[in-house]
């Protein structure tokens, strides 16, 4: 059989009708719903400075977020502030930054949008959920490899964007990265990605269970979470996935559910099995050339998908406090067909 074909024109049509239909239907109103979301620009605060010395004076008003984001501590903050200095003095530095504000990239309304969307669907199914604070900040890659997470950064009390890491393929500059990740850091992810980590407060797992399985449901409570948190946004923005990709695969998902099943995947314990088929790839070629990669985590998002938009019953809390997998997967009866749903 050949896997990944070429897909046609009626099945693009039918997906597209599909996921349009699935995405809208049953929409709760939460423009009464009242969020507060406050997006400190300190990129811009940054670039403003005209000495070293004010750089220092930056990091010294946004102690906290300096010392987390910078893995450093205040005594530390003159030689930070020189390299930093140094870093945004740049010319070329200084055109990527502007280019960051364009319309195209950060300079519109879209971050804040993005946010409140998100914030106010969690507030409508988690009454208690209190907003993080959210802060941009910009340092032309400064530390990659040696900072933490640069790119976004997400806890219960903050999230921090580092906007330089989001500007894709368009952007004067990329992020030390593979090719085929450049998908996955165009200003339209930042949001969706954010949320992503933010919905594990909520996921309810079994920390007994080791199954490839387990972690399939687990990052497919996850999408199905971010997809109800921001119903406006496309699959492709939460899976890191192209549309390209994302219509062959729902096409040949049969071959794709059948090499794990003929393979007895779904109950390995085995880490580097798991690292395959959940983990960064730009492929996995086992199954096909084309295959995507991190397909056990797509194919764990059928199988939460399924469960929870064919039980109208059950609630986005229903699902994700439940910690077992495998109950979740047998009642969902996926059996890889592309039209289940």
């Amino acid at each position: 059989m050949k896997i990944f074909a070429k897909i046609g024109l009626l099945f693009l049509v039918s997906v597209c009708l599909w996921a349009c239909n699935n995405n809208t239907d049953g929409e709760p109103d939460v423009s009464n719903v009242k969020v507060d979301v406050k997006i400190q620009y300190l990129d811009k605060e940054l670039f403003a400075c005209k000495t070293e010395q004010d750089v220092l004076v930056f990091l010294q008003k946004y102690t906290e977020f300096a010392s987390q984001y910078f893995n450093t501590t205040p005594a530390s903050f003159p030689v930070l502030a020189n390299k930093l200095f140094t870093q945004i003095s740049s010319p070329a530095l200084q055109e990527f930054y502007q280019q960051s504000q364009e319309k195209a990239f950060f300079g519109n309304q879209n971050l804040e949008n993005d946010f409140k969307e998100a914030f106010q669907h969690i507030k409508y199914y988690y009454p208690d959920f209190k907003e993080p604070k959210i802060y941009t900040i910009f340092t032309g890659f400064f530390g990659q490899g040696t900072i933490l997470n640069p790119e976004l950064r997400v806890s219960d009390s903050t999230i921090i964007v580092g906007i330089d890491y989001f500007m894709g393929e368009k952007g004067k500059y990329l992020p030390d990265i593979y090719d085929y990740q450049i998908k996955k850091i165009s200003p339209a992810v930042v949001v969706p990605q954010a949320i992503l980590q933010l919905s594990s407060r909520y996921n309810t797992s079994n920390p007994q269970d080791r199954t490839l399985l387990a972690e399939m449901v687990w990052y497919g409570k996850s999408y199905v979470f971010g997809k109800v948190m921001m119903p406006s946004k496309a699959d492709s923005v939460f899976l890191g996935y192209s549309n390209e990709q994302l219509n062959a695969t729902y096409a040949n998902q049969e071959v794709v559910w059948a090499y794990f099943i003929d393979n007895k995947l779904l109950y390995s314990t085995q880490d580097p099995a798991k690292g395959k088929y959940i983990g960064e790839r730009p492929s996995t070629p086992e199954i096909g050339p084309a295959c995507p990669g991190s397909i056990g985590r797509w194919i764990g998002f059928r199988i939460v998908s399924k469960y929870y938009y064919d039980d109208e019953k059950l609630t986005i809390q229903d699902l994700m406090k439940e910690p077992d997998a495998q109950r979740i997967f047998e009642a969902s009866k996926y059996k890889g067909l592309p039209d289940e749903e």
